[in-house]
């Protein structure tokens, strides 16, 4: 009976792995972030309703992720561990359950919000679903997977294309998309962009192996080369920064500076200060960090403190909303999420950034 009941939980395991469940909360963010700049308030059910379709959503970009590079993964030590490369999974069952967790949460979606952005177009009025930007997202997503790895820009562009569809998604669930959306939206579009380039960077040596087109491949850095003013992978992460700030300061700026009304939603200047004040400094040591030779682990650790900084920066942009107490239980959901599941051994690698394994 415990021999049954063991095995029940590791093949549940298994699925979690293959769907990459631990980073369900980066998804369940950018869809509520998105919820929170709707011109609608938010509940605390609807912070629930956003986690279940989250999981089913980040759970099928996971596991087609995982079914449609398997043979590559194959070739790399380092994956020996995923339940597909181990034989832990068939990719019969891998296929249902990609196409189980696409169509359950788009029924969900449906379920739980059947709301319309409204919206006119040469005269003409349109009503588009909410949940059409759910499986746009989700197409971004599959592209991606199945072509973007392998076209030079689209590598970079798919899946940030997809990230800000999640973004109006989250405000179309339960009201319409605000001016704080549009910008939300496009950072979280560049916050991909960053994740997609640092990480091409990161495998720069594998991808020229397999010619994976990402800028890095591209633009012709190698591990031995120092990142400098003139090399233009270092002016690209710069011309990111760059872009998610103007895009920050734009609701502060034309509010309080210009006296424009493009942002009539609630927003104070509040969270400016904690931008300049907190963000931009961290930013600053951020690009002085990426200044000069950098290996495999110092790339894996950028991203850490930039996409952590970004995103806690997102839920700033709507504070007056949900307060700094709103703030602060956000973030310790998220990363209490990833704590869970790395317990159970289910995390983002056999490295264990976070949560190092032990050696006996």
């Amino acid at each position: 009976m415990a021999l049954k009941k063991n095995n029940k939980l590791q093949k549940v395991k298994n699925y979690l792995k293959l769907g990459r469940s631990f980073g369900t909360t980066n998804t369940w963010g950018a869809i509520f972030i998105g919820v929170l700049t709707s011109t609608v308030m938010v509940s605390l059910l609807d912070a629930f309703k956003i986690l279940a379709i989250s999981f089913f959503a980040h759970a099928y970009i996971g596991a087609i992720n995982e079914y449609w590079h398997i043979e590559e993964d194959k070739k790399h030590p380092q994956y020996k561990y995923k339940p597909l490369v181990r034989g832990d999974v068939s990719k019969k069952n891998a296929k249902i359950y990609i196409y189980f967790c696409l169509i359950f949460a788009i029924i969900l979606s449906f379920v739980f919000y059947n709301n319309y952005l409204k919206i006119t177009i040469f005269g003409s009025a349109i009503e588009i679903p909410a949940t059409v930007f759910l499986i746009l997202a989700a197409a971004f997503g599959t592209l991606y997977t199945v072509k973007g790895k392998y076209i030079s820009w689209a590598y970079d562009l798919t899946p940030s294309f997809g990230a800000g569809f999640l973004i109006i998604y989250g405000a179309t669930t339960i009201g319409d998309i605000t001016s704080t959306t549009i910008v939300a939206a496009f950072c979280a579009f560049m916050i991909s962009v960053y994740s997609e380039w640092i990480d091409g960077m990161k495998d720069v040596d594998t991808d020229k192996k397999f010619k994976v087109p990402t800028t890095a491949v591209r633009w012709g850095y190698s591990h031995s080369k120092k990142l400098t003013f003139r090399d233009p992978n270092y002016l690209y992460f710069i011309l990111i920064v760059i872009s998610i700030d103007i895009a920050y300061s734009m609701p502060f700026l034309t509010k309080y500076v210009f006296s424009m009304s493009l942002f009539p939603e609630l927003l104070t200047p509040t969270y400016f200060y904690i931008f300049i004040f907190v963000g931009v400094p961290i930013q600053c040591y951020l690009i002085y960090k990426l200044y000069g030779k950098q290996n495999k682990e110092s790339l894996r650790k950028h991203p850490l403190l930039f996409i952590g900084t970004t995103m806690v920066l997102a839920f700033i942009l709507v504070i007056d909303k949900i307060a700094i107490w709103g703030v602060i239980i956000i973030l310790i959901f998220v990363l209490g999420w990833v704590y869970v599941f790395s317990l159970f051994g289910i995390q983002f690698s056999k490295d264990k950034l976070l949560f190092p394994i032990k050696k006996m």
